[in-house]
């Protein structure tokens, strides 16, 4: 892939993740929900501290925009357009196979054995099994952050996170969701050997806080380029130095002047 095509790319991605979040109406909500408060910082200056946090959480939206799109580029994959990148996608599993991954997340966090990749490749296999069950479903609403397919049909789940930087709990949540997600495509999918589907938790930043209990790092979690050397022409170097850089770009100054102007003079 071209490097201007990348840049165009990460600019579109851009656009969208500010356009989202600088519409009239979001400003304006929150311009209610200060105005409702007694503080001595001026107003005007609260708002925007505000929408600028909001933009500094949602950057993780804004690798997984970026991914979707860089995916869509790679002519070996196809993206699946109708789940990946989607909240609330409705995903079901059997009353046993939630109890299968609680069991597993419960075992993972009382066992002190450093054995995970032969337990976690065990409990693919058997939510592959049980999916294809008959009992009483549990259907949730699940986030796909991305998922796409190879020319040889195998599937790949990706949880996208932007750093490993999660408390304790928050850590066990995210595993959780992750397999609990995994398991609801592969009935969704009609997934009927674990080698159809591989679920990979991908860190863009290559910090690494702690180890994980649940999931094998060397096959299942990425960090950094990893992921790009496995399935992308892109360099990650070349995308990290364009992120970086990119804040300097006069279109995406003007988004976040304009966006000064309208919160400071309603305009």
């Amino acid at each position: 892939m071209e490097n201007t095509n990348i840049k165009d790319i990460i600019k579109a991605s851009m656009f969208k993740l500010l356009n989202d979040a600088t519409v009239d109406a979001k400003i304006k909500k929150i311009i209610h929900k200060h105005g409702m408060k007694t503080h001595f910082m001026p107003l005007e200056y609260r708002v925007l501290g505000g929408l600028l946090q909001s933009l500094n959480i949602q950057f993780g939206n804004f690798i997984e925009v970026l991914l979707q799109r860089i995916i869509k580029e790679e002519d070996q994959f196809r993206l699946v357009d109708d789940i990946s990148g989607k909240k609330n996608v409705s995903l079901s599993m059997t009353e046993k196979t939630d109890s299968l991954i609680d069991s597993f997340i419960s075992e993972r966090q009382n066992s002190s054995d450093d054995n995970v990749s032969k337990k976690f490749e065990q409990l693919l296999h058997d939510i592959v099994i049980v999916q294809q069950l008959d009992g009483k479903l549990i259907t949730g609403k699940h986030d796909v952050d991305l998922l796409f397919q190879d020319r040889s049909g195998v599937y790949y789940y990706v949880e996208l996170k932007y750093n490993d930087d999660h408390d304790t709990g928050k850590f066990v949540d995210i595993n959780r969701k992750f397999l609990k997600t995994y398991a609801g495509l592969v009935k969704k999918l009609a997934i009927r050997n674990a080698s159809q589907l591989k679920p990979i938790i991908y860190y863009f930043t290559r910090k690494r806080m702690k180890g994980n209990i649940y999931v094998p790092e060397e096959r299942n979690i990425y960090r950094g380029e990893k992921f790009f050397n496995e399935f992308l022409r892109v360099q990650y170097e070349d995308l990290d130095s364009y992120l970086k850089n990119v804040s300097s770009d006069q279109e995406i100054i003007k988004i976040f002047d304009d966006l000064y102007q309208k919160v400071r003079f309603g305009r």
